[in-house]
């Protein structure tokens, strides 16, 4: 059996965890595209988004964790430049969520850094203990983000983990 991959393979990886990421990231976002949207047109934009975020890892988070202030920022360029196709609606939840998510399977493999920060939903506010935590896909903007955020830092240096990517990871492991 051979363990070396080769780029092929790799580009199929990421593929698949592109689409595990986009379907968890707006199944229950409801309809993120305006009604009559065609399946061309969302079919495009899936593709331009995969496109902007892989040059967006590769200048952020290939060779080094970006800052919390960077990382803010992609966050918003990513939603902003969704919300350019003028028939898509992303929120900031789930411009995290999106970004977050492939970040993490990446980091998990190998391909990236450590992830600066973690997805961030309702299963992880939960087990953080958050009080009144926001509904991602409805109402998550970047103070209630931020919230999550720096409350998973308190835990994680408490419980001795070596950062919140690391802590989010245990945690959501715990669940199964």
């Amino acid at each position: 059996m051979t363990t070396e991959i080769n780029q092929e393979q790799k580009e199929f990886l990421k593929l698949q965890l592109w689409k595990s990421t986009m379907r968890a990231s707006i199944s229950r976002a409801g309809e993120i595209y305006t009604p009559g949207t065609t399946a061309k047109k969302k079919s495009r934009f899936r593709v331009e988004l995969l496109s902007f975020v892989t040059e967006m890892i590769r200048d952020h988070y290939e060779t080094k964790t970006s800052d919390d202030q960077t990382h803010l920022e992609n966050i918003s360029k990513l939603k902003d430049f969704a919300s350019g196709f003028g028939f898509v609606m992303l929120r900031f939840g789930h411009a995290q969520k999106i970004l977050n998510l492939f970040l993490k399977y990446l980091w998990c493999l190998g391909y990236v850094q450590e992830p600066p920060h973690f997805p961030v939903d309702r299963l992880i506010q939960k087990r953080l203990r958050i009080q009144n935590f926001s509904n991602w896909t409805n109402e998550m903007e970047k103070e209630g983000y931020m919230k999550v955020i720096e409350e998973a830092k308190i835990v994680a240096k408490r419980e001795n983990f070596r950062s919140i990517a690391a802590l989010e990871l245990s945690f959501y492991n715990d669940l199964w």
